[in-house]
């Protein structure tokens, strides 16, 4: 996909929430004067919307005790309840994920939990400072559909609202699971990536490899290595989202990078063999530009990555989810359409449509003809987002520019800008 190089300009609040997570400990005070009411409750609903708010405020209080008195009241407001929802919540999940794992281990399963459960309760300085939508569990293939009908057997879990109607053949998770009690959401993942991501067996095999355990109320939980948690965050951050999870990503790393200083030679290795480097590059590239001081000084001298494609990655962080579903479908289309007209790729996609999409808003499984009930809705909602995405040459070029990032990402070539 060919696009013209575009030059970003971000915003005040945006650069200062990049910056407040790739470092955290830093003084941000100089930027902070830079905001006026309007830029501070901008801020703040973007925290709270990028789960950032216990991290803006953390930053707020060590710049100094003027940095306070620069915040607007209402802004102000907004942070602390949303950090004291976090902090509140972390308790329930503490509580939901000791009962979660006692429940599975009665039924012979010990999961490992996955990427942010390790870094709140483990890494970071604070458990409300790294708030978790959900916790992810790993299991084999084998045991993951067991462990969601026993999970489901019992009278303390159920099947989310949203989730869709699939088994294995799927992707790398089986459908959500809530705490009935708690609101916890679980995923039972038998793989780690979603994207088709060629060497993920290898990633797989030293987290297993080399299981780690974090002491909550009473209970051993198996989590990855600090290592291992390193590589999985890097992947799931780039080929298996492309930054549209989000900033905390830089946040993730800054704590998580004293675990693994004595380890560089290794990760650096083990990016090689997994077809990581390039994510390795882009990420340190990204969080040293955005004031990060862990990065290792030969990686910052070594950078071989171009400007686009990290305010391409700044843009994803930022952007909202269904900016970033609409970038998906585009690069769907352009992917899927062969080189033809972006118009006439999608009308052909308008007669393929993804049956699990259609299942998910049928709420029944891929296999049963009730799905295509719901097509005039799916093929509604999918022209609607088509032409949002394909309203503005503005809206074009940043989703052009993002599938160039993919693109070079998941290249097997050596890196190059």
């Amino acid at each position: 996909m060919h696009a013209p190089e575009a030059h970003y300009e971000f915003a005040a609040h945006e650069e200062l929430v990049l910056r407040i997570c790739a470092a955290p400990d830093a003084d941000h005070a100089d930027r902070m004067r830079q905001l006026d009411a309007a830029d501070w409750n901008a801020l703040a609903r973007m925290a709270q919307h990028k789960r950032a708010a216990g991290l803006v405020l953390r930053a707020i209080g060590r710049a100094n005790a003027k940095a306070m008195a620069m915040v607007s009241p209402s802004a102000l407001g907004d942070l602390e309840a949303a950090n004291q929802w976090h902090a509140f919540y972390a308790l329930k999940q503490m509580a939901a994920v000791k009962r979660l794992i006692g429940t599975l281990s009665s039924g012979g399963f010990a999961p490992i939990l996955l990427k942010g459960f390790a870094l709140a309760h483990g890494i970071y300085p604070d458990r409300a400072l790294r708030p978790l939508r959900d916790v992810d569990l790993l299991l084999s293939a084998a045991e993951a559909e067991r462990a969601q009908a026993f999970l489901l057997a019992s009278e303390d879990y159920r099947i989310a609202d949203w989730a869709g109607s699939y088994g294995l053949e799927y992707g790398h998770q089986l459908p959500e699971i809530q705490d009935i009690e708690h609101g916890l959401t679980i995923e039972i993942h038998h793989r780690l990536n979603a994207r088709n991501w060629q060497q993920e067996s290898l990633l797989l095999e030293e987290i297993l490899r080399e299981p780690a355990t974090l002491p909550v109320l009473g209970l051993d939980v198996p989590v990855p290595s600090a290592r291992t948690n390193f590589l999985h965050l890097l992947e799931h951050a780039t080929l298996h989202h492309a930054f549209e999870n989000g900033p905390l990503i830089l946040a993730d790393l800054h704590f998580l990078a004293p675990h693994v200083a004595s380890d560089w030679p290794w990760i650096e290795a083990q990016c090689e063999r997994m077809g990581l480097k390039r994510s390795l590059h882009l990420l340190l590239a990204l969080a040293h530009e955005l004031g990060a001081t862990w990065v290792p000084l030969h990686c910052v001298e070594d950078r071989d990555v171009s400007t686009s494609h990290i305010d391409a990655a700044k843009v994803a962080m930022l952007q909202d989810r269904e900016k970033a579903e609409q970038n998906k479908l585009l690069r769907r289309l352009e992917a899927g359409g062969h080189g033809r007209q972006r118009w006439r790729a999608a009308m052909i996609r308008a007669f393929r449509p993804n049956p699990y999409q259609l299942a998910k808003i049928a709420g029944c499984r891929a296999d049963q003809a009730r799905r295509w009930l719901f097509y005039p809705v799916w093929l509604f909602q999918s022209g609607r987002r088509f032409m949002a995405a394909s309203g503005s040459e503005d809206s074009l070029v940043a989703a052009q520019q993002e599938a160039r990032m993919v693109q070079w990402l998941a290249s097997a070539e050596s890196p190059s800008s």
